[in-house]
Order: structure tokens, then C-alpha cells, then sequence
């Protein structure tokens, strides 16, 4: 009764009794002070009643702050469990009863920043990253003055830092990462002398770095990578002597780095990769004894490579990579004993290999200029697990070279000038990959190498290999590439090929293999690429390529084969058969092109259903062209020129994506059906010269959006040329090559033709044209070769045509045309005019031996020569422009200029071979891109990742996008390097992939243009949507495990060149309009980091899925994607994020870690997401799925399944027998 009457209540309640108790424990400790006098008894007492005041305020502000979170409430459950007190909910730490921390990390807030937060006056810790909160940062947050620990990464915070957060005095902690916060970092930055931490990467915060960053003297931890500052690296920074990692990269940085870096004792971790230094590295680098990650890879850094980096002497990982670092590498490296991964590639290093490199692991010194020949002692330490020098000028053999390489997996001498024999011991050797291709290496195959019980690539084209193929081949029964095209192999291919079975491409094109085709060759069902090409093999193409079921390119071109086309050809170029077997080189490639094969084209053809580019020109078949083409959805390039075939030009009538059609030189007749530009819409190559075609020339054909290249000539077509659609300039602008001749059109030439403004060549000579040159000719600024020659023009000659700077050829010949201006146009028998009237000077002999001697030159010399300089320097000139996929892309002739985005125009000209795409490529300015995203306005941002922004946006004509503005490009030496990595991924063609639409390649801006995806990232449906328990039930999340694991493991297996996608994670795959999965940014850490097998640190993955071997070496392995894939689908399983695991009593907090923790402590049954079923077959194929996912997080490589027999392994749970009743989502 003594303590009641203390605490004032009565004790009935579950909340009285908590009073009565703490009543009670406040009499006790008066009682414990009783000697104290009674003024200070009186403090104590009035602190205790405060402090319990307060504290019991923090609880009714929990209660406050659950009621906001009503829409969540299935993720914090514990929240609405009305048994369970506010300081036991799950994300709150109290002491006492006052509330000290509130970790909601990863909770699916989705909306602004909760304001009852900042009712916890004592909050110390504020955790709130990936909650899906959008909007800015509220000032009201300046009002925490306890705070010390803030993380508010990976939301959707937008707007400035707010100036409040600078007078948080007791911060120690500040990570903003994978926002788009803006504005600028304040000077008053200099007030938070506590801060040891501060990571704002992957931002658009811009201007200068403050230099009051220095004065910071706790900072530990200074990442700001991936923003849009600007200036130099303030030199003030190199006084944070505790500083341990400063990661500075793709921040748009110029000038020097500061020479007084060398102060920052204490640095493990330098990054300042992907900015635009243009300076030498300072020798200073080499005071930084503490430093064990080196990253300056992109920072068109120059000069040589200090020697005194040679003092780092812990370092681990070195990056150099595509800067232009020239001389040799110094010798005082030699002394780096721990170096584990060295990257050099794509520089202008130059001298020989240095043999001290035997010591570390894997070395990339690719593209550099290395002479000299390998050292003989490379191998001595037996350290060397991964060597690339491809593309230098190493001379001499490798007889013994890597004898002694007993460790040695990947062996990469691509594009040298080595020489001698294939050496045998390399089947000794543990290698995986062996690349020797492009070097001078003679001699025969060695047996030994067939004898290799690790390799499953193997890449010898490009040599002058002799010799037979031998039969012992067979033994490789694991390999999956064998590429040994361009070499002086002769005699058969042997029947053993035949063993075979895992193989996925071979290639034997350019080599003098003869005989038949053998039937054992089929039993290689595995085989997706077949390119026997350039050979001089006979017979005929055996019926049992039905065997290969999984094939989607084949290439028998330059041989002697004959008979007709097997009708069983198609059974492998078919969707239906193997659509999760897909591994693709050129997806739905077949030629058969320069043979001696007979017969019609087979109707079956139209079972090729994946067919994307089909080449049969050069051979003897007969017949019509097949009706069932009209089947063929995906065709993009038909070439069936130089056969005989006859009948008409188009025997269908529905529309065709073809981009490119060649049917030239054949016996077809008929009209050009008048509605061939609706057949056609997407043409951009015509090509019907040398056959019987008559009548007049559509005028829809000329009206076509993207159609650029158009020869008609050698026909009988007749009437007049038809004019660029009147009345709309934009329907004429693609046009660039144009051949009437040889027709007998008649009429004028209107002076409208000048609306052809893309119009490079012009042939129309040797027809019946009438009435005056226009001269609106003189306008058009591109024109490169002109012929109107033997009409019947009459008139002055337009003088102005000479002044086109661009024009290279002209004639005008056999007209009626007046010579008094010609005089001043360019040197005769380069432009030329023969007038007849009757005040000739010269007798008709000298007139004759003139024209016979200028066409002769013009005709054998000029046209040949510059028509080869035409076809490559204009037609395919780069004009600073986006090639979109779109049926109706607005053509447009000159993009204009941008300050933010174009510089000038580039005139390098693209790599790009446009009928590989999927649909059609025509331009779209750089205005539409700028219009579309409103200037790239924060507004349309969807998403910001490790490769980019990605804006919403819709095309001119509708077309919804996603356009991704690259972080950090570097150009690279005339774009080629770039725009083969574009072609390379526009090739790549999978249903779970999302597609490459264009690109736009300006200045040192790169703009990449994809589908879009309706539905966003997996991650956010797994963690920032409330709907998704009812979208996401298990038969869906089992539909998109299978369908992004179908995506990467086409990736893998067998596109050449092999894609490592080197990021996979949940907010990768994306889900489109059907909810089906698709993975994204494949190939871009090529084009970001222009690394092929190798990526530094800050790419190569993303905390959580990032395997322990990248710890270790920063090679990339397929391995290391298959652990990511296996933690995306834990997290699909858990619905949990890949790390911050706050359940678990040790362990480092990821994901994997956590299962473990769970499963060894038998509580695996608590792993799945409490929004899934917990009972029925559902429930078993979960610990299917969870037992494949625990194969691919491995600790050890080895021990990690291949993505295909990830794939076999849950097509197979799959195919389990589901519950009657979906109740818990669609059914997939």
C-alpha cells in the first residue's frame, strides 16, 4: 500500500500496473538515498517525474507514428500486435522508455518523408533506406539535435540537402546513396566535426566540392561517386588524416589531382575513376603505405605510371585501365607481393612484359603496345590464374612459355604477332579459356590439346593452322566453343565431331575443308551456331540438320554444295521447340548464300519462325519467291539476289518488318505492287535491278519514312520518276542512294527532286528524261555522285551543281545541254557535258576520242573508286543522331545543336549494321530526346543506377520509352570500341531480355533507348508496393524466377561474345505489361567501364549480391552471376533485401548469411515471406527453390550450378502439378 500511495494510481490496468511498478522502483531508490538532504532528494524526484513524462510521451508518439504506417502493416506486424509493448516493435530501439533509433530500412513506405518522426526529440539513429520515399528532405529534420546516425539511401528523394541538416552538430553518419538529390554541397558542411562518414553517390548534386570538406578531421569515409560536380578535387581534402576511403568516382572532375594527396596516411581505398583529369598522376600516389584499392581506371590520366607506386605495398587491386598511360611499366612495381588483380588495358603502355608479373594473379594489359616476346619465366611463382595481352605486338613462340602455369584458367594472346606451334603441354594446364586467335601460329593441331579435361573455349582463328582436323577431337567431351575459322585447315571434317555433345558453337568458316557435310555432325544437338562458311565442301546439306533442334544461325555460304534446301532446315530456327534452350550468336541467322544449291525455295521455310536475316543469293534456285514468307514475323533481311527466280516481286500482301530486300539479277516480272510501301514499311534497302520488272515506280515506295537506299535500275519500268511526296518535305528526307538507269522512264526532272535532302547518289542515266535540269539539284548539300547521262535534257547547264563541295562525280553526257558555264565547274572528265548544237569547234573524231577516253577513266577508275568511297564515307556518314526502333519514326535531315547535349557533329562513321536490330532503325533528333524528357528534367526520372538515369518518355509518335543517359562515359578513340558494344547488344534478342531500341551517341554524352517496362523493377514489387501479396503471389514469383533465369543464361552460354552481366540483382529485371520478367543493363559495364572480363570495385556488382571471390580477384566469372541470381531469388522467397538483416544474433547481415543462420538453427520453415502460402505443394516447391538457391550462393565457384542447369532445375519444379486453388495471386 506504501508503494501505491508513492505512485498516486490505482492499480486495475495492464498500463497501472506498469506505473505501479515503476512507482515502486522510484521509492526503492529514494529509500537507497535516504541519507541524502531534502534539497536533493527534491532534484532526484523531479528528474524521475520528467524523465517518466518523457518518456511516456515518446510511446504516445509511437502510437502516433503506427497510424501512418497503416498501409504497410503487413510488414510491420509486430507493430499491430497489441500484446506486444511500443519499445519491443520491430525498428525501434529505446532506453528506458525513451526512443533512441527507428530502422524501418527496406519497409515499403512508398511517400514522403513520415513527419511524425521528427517528434523523437532523442532520437539518436534514423534508418530509412529503400522505404520508397519520395519527395525532399523535410527541414524539420534540423530539429533532431541528437541525431548521429542518418541513412536515408536508395529512395526517391529528390530537391537539395536541406541547410537544417548541417546544424545536426552530433552527426557522425550521413548516407543519402541512390537518390536524385540536387543542388549543391554547402560550406556549412564544415559545422558536423563529428562526421566520420559521408556517402551521397549516385546523385545529380553538381558544383564545385566545397573546400571546408577538409576541415572534417573525424572523416573516415568520404563517398560522393556517380554526381554531377564540377572543378577540381580540392586540395584541402588531403588534410583528413583518418580518411580511409575516398571514392570520388564518375563526378565529372578535371584538372590536376592535388599533389598533397600523399598527406592522407591513412587511405585503404582511393577511386577516382571515370572523370576528365587529363593530367599525370602524381608521384606523390606513392606515400599512401596504408592504400590496398587503387581505381583510376576512365580518368584520362596521361604521362607515365609514377614508380613510386611501387611504395604501396599493400595493395590488392590496381586499376588502370583506358587512360593513356604510356612508356613501360615500371620495375619498382615488382616489389607489390600482394597484388592480386592488375588491370592495364587500353592504354599506350609500351616495352616488354614484365616477368615479375608471374607474382600476382590476374593481369589485363590488352590493347596496349607491348613488344618483345613473353618472358619464359612468367610462370615461376605459379601465382598466374588469369593472363590477358590480347592486341599487342608480342613477338616469338610460347613453346615453354606456360609450361610451368599450373594454376593458370584463362590465357588470352588474341591480335599479337606470335608465332610457331601450338604448344602441347597447354592440355596440362587447368584452363577454361584459351584464346590465340589473330596471331601467326603454324603448324598442325596439336592431339594433346583434345586432351583437356577443364576447357570449354577454345578460340584458334586467324592463324595459319595446316592440316587435318583430327579424329581425336572428340575427346573434349565438356567444350561448348570451338571457333578455328580463318586458317589453312584442310581434308574432311572428321565424324568424331560428332562426340561432341555439350558443343554450343563451331566454327570452321575460311579454311580448305573438303568433302561432304558428315551425318555425326547432327548428333551435336546442343549446337546453336554452325559456320562452316568459305570452304570448299560439296554434296548436299544432309536432312538430319533436323536433328538440331536448338540451331538459330547457320552459315554454309562459299562452298560447293548442291541439291536443293532441305525442307527439315527449319526444324531448329523455331521459337516453340526450344524456348528456354535459346544460345544465340546472330539470332536467326541462315545463309546459304554462293552455292550450287537447285530447286525452289521450300515452303517449309515458313516453320523458321525466329528467322531474322536470310541469305540464299548466288545459287541456282528456281521457282517463285514463297508466299509463305509472309509467316516469317521477325525477318529483317532477306538476300535472294542472283538466282532464277521468277513470278512477281511480292506474292503476299500483309505487312513485313523486312528492313532490307535484294532481288536482284533474277527473272521476275510483273508490276511493283502500287501498295508496296504499306507491304513494306519499315524497308530501308530496295534492291530490284536486273530483272523484268514494268511498268511505273510506286510513288509510295519514294513516300516511305525510312527508306534510304533504292535501285531499280536494268528494268523496263517506264512513266515518269515520281516526285518526293508532295506536300510533306519529312516523308522524302531518308533517302540517300537512288538508281533509275537503265529504264525508259520519261518526262522532267521536277525541282522538287532538292526534297530528297539526304540524297548522296544519283543515277538515272540512259532513259528518255526531257526538259531542264532542275536547279534545285545545286541545293542539295550531300550530293556526292551525279549521272544524268544519255537523256534528252536540253537547256544551260546549272552551274551551281559545281559548287557542292561534297560531289565527286558528275555527268552529264549525251544531253542537250548549253556548255557556256561549265568552264567554271571542276576539272573535265570529272564533271562533264556533251552539248550538240551546231557551233561545235571540234571535228566529230576528237569529240569521240575525248568521251571515249573520259568514260573510260570516269567509268573503270572514278566510279569504281569512289563509288567504294561513297558507299563508306557518305551513305554511312554519322550525323549526330538517334537510331530508333519504330514503325513511324519521324526522318528528320540534320539534328540541330544542344548546349547539354551535342557538341559537334561527329563524322566517324558507325559500326553499326542496321538490319540486325530487331525493327526498323531511322533517326530521331536529339531535340526529340530533349523534348521528350523536357530537357532531362528530374520530373520524368524513373530510376538511377550504377549505369545511369532512366527518364520516361514518349516519342514523337507516341511511343512510350525508357531512355537511359549513361553516368561517366569516357569517349573512346572514333566511337568504334562503343558502337561495337551497342552492336553487340542490339544483336541480343531474348523474350526475358528488354530490348535495345537506339542509341544516340554525342560529344561525351551517351544515350541508350529501351523498351519500356510497365511495371517497374522486381524490387519494387517486392518491397514498395503495397499491392504486391495480391500480384506476387507464389506461381508468379516462381514464372519470373524461370524467366530472368532464361534471360541470363542466354547471356552465358552461347551469344559471342559470351555476355557477363556483372550486376544482377532484383532491381535488374524488370517486368513488363504481362507481368513476364526481363533483365536489364546486360553489356553495359562493356560500354560504362569498357571492360570485357574484368570491372574495378565500384561496378562490378552491388553489396548483398556480390560473390566472396570478387573479395579476392575483380575477375568477373559467369559463376559470380549465377551467386547474384541465386540471392535474387532468396530475396523473391524471403521478401526480404539482400542485406541489413538486423534478425540475427552473428553473421555480417546479408541475406545469405541470414538463411544460413536460420536454416542451421532450424528455423527454416520461418524463411519464406509471410505473404506466401504456407501450406500444400506450393509450400514444397518453395524449398525446391530455396535448395537451388542455396546451390548458386556458394561460397566456392566450382560448387555453383551453370544458369542452364539452373533453368532445368526450375522448369522442373514448375512442372509440378499445382493446387487446385490459386488464391494467392495470378496464375503465371
Amino acid at each position: 500500500m506504501e508503494a501505491r500511495s508513492l505512485s498516486c494510481i490505482v492499480v486495475e490496468t495492464p498500463q497501472e500496473i506498469q506505473l505501479f511498478y515503476y512507482g515502486a522502483g522510484l521509492y526503492f531508490v529514494l529509500h537507497w538515498f535516504e541519507a541524502l538532504d531534502g534539497f536533493s532528494l527534491f532534484v532526484l524526484f523531479v528528474y524521475c517525474i520528467t524523465s517518466f513524462a518523457l518518456a511516456e510521451s515518446d510511446v504516445n508518439k509511437l502510437y502516433s507514428l503506427k497510424d501512418s504506417f497503416t498501409k504497410t502493416k503487413g510488414f510491420l506486424q509486430s507493430w499491430f500486435d497489441s500484446e506486444i509493448p511500443p519499445c519491443n516493435w520491430w525498428g525501434v530501439t529505446c532506453e528506458g522508455r525513451t526512443v533512441v533509433a527507428i530502422d524501418l530500412s527496406s519497409v515499403p513506405l512508398h511517400s514522403p518523408f513520415p513527419s511524425g518522426i521528427m517528434a523523437f526529440q532523442s532520437l539518436v539513429g534514423l534508418y530509412l533506406s529503400g522505404c520508397g520515399i519520395s519527395g525532399e528532405i523535410p527541414e524539420a529534420l534540423g530539429n533532431l539535435q541528437h541525431l548521429q546516425y542518418l541513412d536515408l539511401k536508395n529512395n526517391q528523394l529528390t530537391g537539395p540537402i536541406p541547410g537544417s541538416l548541417y546544424n545536426l552538430k552530433m552527426l557522425k553518419e550521413i548516407v543519402l546513396d541512390k537518390n536524385s538529390l540536387s543542388g549543391q554541397l554547402s560550406p556549412s558542411i564544415a559545422q558536423l566535426q563529428h562526421l566520420t562518414k559521408l556517402s551521397t553517390y549516385i546523385n545529380s548534386i553538381s558544383g564545385a566540392l566545397p573546400p571546408e570538406l577538409g576541415s572534417l578531421q573525424k572523416l573516415e569515409y568520404l563517398n560522393l561517386g556517380r554526381n554531377h560536380f564540377t572543378g577540381n578535387i580540392p586540395s584541402e581534402i588531403c588534410n583528413l588524416k583518418w580518411l580511409k576511403d575516398l571514392s570520388l568516382f564518375e563526378c565529372n572532375l578535371s584538372g590536376n589531382i592535388p599533389r598533397s594527396i600523399g598527406r592522407l596516411k591513412s587511405l585503404q581505398v582511393l577511386n577516382l575513376s571515370g572523370n576528365k583529369f587529363n593530367a599525370e598522376l602524381p608521384a606523390s600516389v606513392g606515400e599512401l603505405r596504408s592504400l590496398t584499392h587503387l581505381s583510376l581506371n576512365n580518368a584520362r590520366l596521361r604521362g607515365s605510371i609514377p614508380k613510386e607506386l611501387g611504395n604501396c605495398k599493400k595493395l590488392v587491386q590496381i586499376n588502370l585501365s583506358y587512360n593513356a598511360f604510356i612508356s613501360s611499366i615500371p620495375e619498382e612495381l615488382a616489389g607489390l607481393e600482394d597484388v592480386v588483380n592488375f588491370q592495364g588495358e587500353m592504354n599506350k603502355l609500351s616495352g616488354h612484359v614484365p616477368d615479375w608479373i608471374k607474382n600476382w594473379e590476374s593481369v589485363d594489359l590488352g590493347y596496349n603496345k607491348l613488344s618483345g616476346s613473353i618472358p619464359p619465366t612468367i610462370c615461376q611463382a605459379n601465382s598466374l590464374r588469369s593472363l590477358i595481352l590480347r592486341n599487342n605486338n608480342l613477338i616469338g613462340n610460347i613453346s615453354e612459355t606456360f609450361i610451368g602455369c599450373k594454376n593458370l584458367t584463362n590465357l588470352n594472346l588474341q591480335g599479337n604477332n606470335l608465332c610457331g606451334e601450338i604448344p602441347k603441354y597447354l592440355a596440362e594446364l587447368p584452363l577454361v579459356h584459351l584464346d590465340l586467335s589473330h596471331n601467326n601460329f603454324t603448324g598442325v593441331l596439336p592431339s594433346k590439346l583434345w586432351e583437356s579435361l577443364t576447357i570449354l573455349e577454345i578460340s584458334l582463328n586467324n592463324n595459319q593452322l595446316t592440316g587435318l582436323i583430327p579424329e581425336s577431337i572428340s575427346k573434349l567431351h565438356s567444350l561448348q566453343l570451338l571457333d578455328m575459322g580463318h586458317n589453312c585447315l584442310e581434308g574432311p571434317i572428321p565424324p568424331s565431331v560428332g562426340g561432341l555433345r555439350n558443343l554450343n558453337i563451331l566454327v570452321l568458316d575460311r579454311n580448305r575443308l573438303s568433302g561432304n557435310i558428315p551425318q555425326e555432325l547432327f548428333n551435336c544437338r546442343n549446337l546453336v551456331t554452325l559456320n562452316l562458311s568459305s570452304n570448299k565442301l560439296t554434296g548436299h546439306i544432309p536432312r538430319a540438320i533436323s536433328q538440331l533442334t536448338l540451331l538459330t544461325s547457320l552459315v554454309l555460304s562459299h562452298n560447293q554444295l548442291s541439291g536443293s534446301i532441305p525442307a527439315e532446315i527449319c526444324w531448329g530456327f523455331t521459337n516453340e521447340a526450344h524456348s528456354d534452350k535459346e544460345y544465340l550468336q546472330h539470332h536467326g541467322f541462315l545463309d546459304l548464300s554462293y552455292n550450287q544449291l537447285s530447286g525452289p525455295i521450300p515452303a517449309s521455310i515458313k516453320n523458321c519462325s525466329i528467322l531474322v536475316q536470310l541469305h540464299l543469293q548466288g545459287n541456282s534456285l528456281n521457282g517463285s519467291i514463297p508466299a509463305e514468307f509472309s509467316d516469317l514475323a521477325n525477318l529483317t533481311t532477306v538476300d535472294l539476289s542472283f538466282n532464277s527466280l521468277v513470278g512477281p516481286m511480292l506474292p503476299w500482301s500483309v505487312p513485313l518488318p523486312l528492313q532490307g530486300l535484294y532481288l536482284s539479277n533474277n527473272h521476275l516480272s510483273g508490276n511493283i505492287p502500287a501498295e508496296i510501301g504499306n507491304i513494306l514499311p519499315n524497308i530501308m534497302t530496295l534492291d530490284l535491278s536486273g530483272n523484268a520488272f514494268m511498268a511505273t515506280l510506286p510513288q509510295s515506295l519514294l513516300c516511305s519514312k525510312s527508306l534510304s537506299h533504292l535501285d531499280v535500275s536494268n528494268n523496263n519500268l517506264s512513266g515518269q520518276i515520281p516526285l518526293p511526296c508532295p506536300g510533306d518535305k519529312e516523308l522524302s528526307r531518308s533517302l540517300a542512294f537512288f538508281n533509275a538507269s537503265f529504264n525508259h522512264f520519261s518526262g522532267s526532272l521536277d525541282e522538287s527532286i532538292s526534297n530528297f535532302s539526304q540524297l548522296s547518289f544519283l543515277d538515272i542515266r540512259n532513259n528518255s528524261l526531257t526538259g531542264s535540269l532542275p536547279s534545285s539539284l545545286s541545293n542539295d548539300s550531300y550530293l556526292n555522285y551525279l549521272d544524268l547521262s544519255n537523256n534528252d535534257f536540253s537547256g544551260t547547264f546549272p552551274s551551281g551543281i559545281c559548287n557542292i563541295s561534297s560531289i565527286t562525280f558528275a555527268n552529264f553526257s549525251g544531253n542537250h545541254i548549253g556548255m557556256n558555264n561549265l568552264s567554271d565547274c571542276v576539272a573535265p572528265c570529272i564533271c562533264t557535258a556533251n552539248s550538240i548544237n551546231h557551233n561545235r569547234v571540234h571535228p566529230p573524231h576528237v569529240i569521240l576520242r575525248a568521251a571515249t577516253i573520259c568514260a573510260i577513266a570516269l567509268t573503270i577508275v572514278i566510279s569504281l573508286v569512289l563509288l567504294v568511297v561513297y558507299v563508306r564515307r557518305k551513305l554511312l556518314r554519322s550525323t549526330s543522331q538517334v537510331l530508333v526502333r519504330s514503325s513511324e519514326a519521324k526522318a528528320t535531315r540534320e539534328p540541330t545543336s544542344s548546349d547539354e547535349l551535342l557538341g559537334q557533329k561527329s563524322w566517324e562513321p558507325p559500326s553499326i549494321n542496321l538490319a540486325t536490330f530487331e525493327s526498323v532503325l531511322l533517326r530521331v533528333t536529339k531535340d526529340d530526346i530533349l523534348k521528350a524528357t523536357d530537357n532531362f528534367s528530374e520530373v520524368h526520372i524513373i530510376g538511377s543506377g550504377g549505369f545511369g538515369t532512366v527518364y520516361r518518355a514518349a516519342l514523337p509518335e507516341g511511343q512510350r520509352v525508357a531512355i537511359k543517359r549513361l553516368h561517366g562515359y569516357r569517349q573512346f578513340q572514333g566511337d568504334r570500341e562503343f558502337l561495337a558494344e551497342i552492336e553487340t547488344i542490339g544483336k541480343v534478342k531474348h523474350r526475358n531480355l528488354v530490348p535495345l531500341l537506339g542509341y544516340c551517341a554525342h560529344d561525351n554524352q551517351r544515350v541508350l533507348i529501351y523498351e519500356y517496362m510497365h511495371h517497374g523493377s522486381l524490387e519494387m514489387w517486392l518491397r514498395n508496393r503495397a499491392d504486391a501479396a495480391e500480384a506476387l503471389g507464389w506461381p508468379a514469383r516462381l514464372k519470373i524466377c524461370l524467366g530472368s533465369a532464361r534471360g541470363l543464361r542466354f547471356l552465358h552460354h552461347g551469344f559471342v561474345p559470351h555476355i557477363i552481366h556483372r550486376d544482377m540483382k532484383s532491381s535488374n529485371i524488370l517486368l513488363d505489361e504481362n507481368m513476364e520478367p526481363r533483365v536489364s543493363d546486360f553489356g553495359l559495364a562493356r560500354i560504362i567501364s569498357a571492360y570485357e572480363t574484368h570491372v574495378s570495385t565500384n561496378v562490378a556488382g552491388t553489396p548483398g549480391y556480390i560473390p566472396p571471390e570478387y573479395g579476392l580477384a575483380m575477375k568477373c566469372t559467369a559463376k559470380g552471376d549465377v551467386y547474384s541470381f541465386g540471392v535474387v531469388i532468396l530475396e523473391v522467397l524471403t521478401g526480404r533485401p539482400p542485406t541489413e538483416q538486423k534478425d540475427m544474433e552473428e553473421g555480417d547481415g546479408n541475406l545469405v548469411s541470414w538463411v544460413r543462420w536460420m536454416t542451421a538453427h532450424g528455423r527454416q520453415g520461418e524463411l519464406f515471406d509471410p505473404c506466401l502460402p504456407v501450406s500444400g505443394l506450393w509450400r514444397k516447391q518453395m524449398s525446391c527453390v530455396l535448395s537451388i538457391a542455396e546451390e548458386c550462393t556458394a561460397d566456392e565457384p566450382c560448387k555453383r550450378p551453370t544458369m542452364a542447369e539452373v533453368v532445368k532445375g526450375l522448369k522442373m519444379i514448375q512442372l509440378m502439378e499445382h493446387e487446385p486453388h490459386n488464391a494467392h495471386g495470378h496464375q503465371a
